[in-house]
C-alpha cells in the first residue's frame, strides 16, 4: 500500500489473562441492586480492552475496538449488531457454542433465516457489518470470544 507511519499514535499495552480473568469473575457476581446497572442480568460479561491513551473512546488503539467476552453455560445472547465488521477469535468453546447471523429480523427480534457458525477453540470467525447475530452456548461450559471490530466513526 505504501503507508509509513508518521509519528506514534499509541503505546502498545499489556492485558493480563489473570486480570482480565479477575474483572470477569468479579462483574459476573453483580446483582440487579449493584451500582453498576446490575451487571448480573447482562447481556454480555466481559472487560473492554482498553488502552490510557484512548480514555475517551476507551478504545483498544485509535482504530479498533476489543472486548474479551464470556457467554456461560446454557445461554443466549440475544441478536444484536454492529455497524462496522467484527474478527471473533473463539477463545475457547465446547461443543454446542455457535453464532447465529443473518441480515434481517423478524418481528419478534428472530433472525430470519441465520447462518450458523459453530465455534471451536481457536478458530476466527467474521460478522459483515450491520448483520445481525447471536451468540448461543448450549454447553455447560463458560464460552470465550475475543472481537475485534473497527473503531472509526459511522
Amino acid at each position: 500500500l505504501g503507508v509509513k507511519p508518521s509519528e506514534c499514535k499509541f503505546d502498545p499495552t499489556i492485558f493480563k489473562r489473570t486480570d482480565m480473568l479477575q474483572q470477569v469473575e468479579r462483574i459476573s457476581h453483580r446483582s440487579s441492586n449493584d451500582t453498576e446497572e446490575g451487571a448480573a442480568h447482562k447481556n454480555r460479561l466481559g472487560v473492554l480492552l482498553g488502552n490510557a491513551r484512548f480514555e475517551q473512546t476507551k478504545t483498544l488503539t485509535h482504530v479498533l475496538w476489543s472486548l474479551l467476552n464470556s457467554i456461560p453455560g446454557n445461554t443466549v445472547q440475544r441478536p444484536h449488531r454492529h455497524n462496522s465488521v467484527a474478527l471473533d477469535l473463539c477463545v475457547s468453546a465446547s461443543p454446542g457454542v455457535y453464532t447465529l447471523m443473518g441480515e434481517e429480523i423478524d418481528q419478534d427480534g428472530q433472525i430470519i433465516n441465520p447462518v450458523r457458525c459453530d465455534w471451536t477453540t481457536g478458530g476466527v470467525f467474521i460478522t459483515p457489518p450491520g448483520w445481525w447475530h447471536s451468540h448461543h452456548n448450549e454447553s455447560n461450559d463458560i464460552a470465550w470470544v475475543l472481537p475485534v471490530q473497527d473503531a472509526g466513526l459511522y
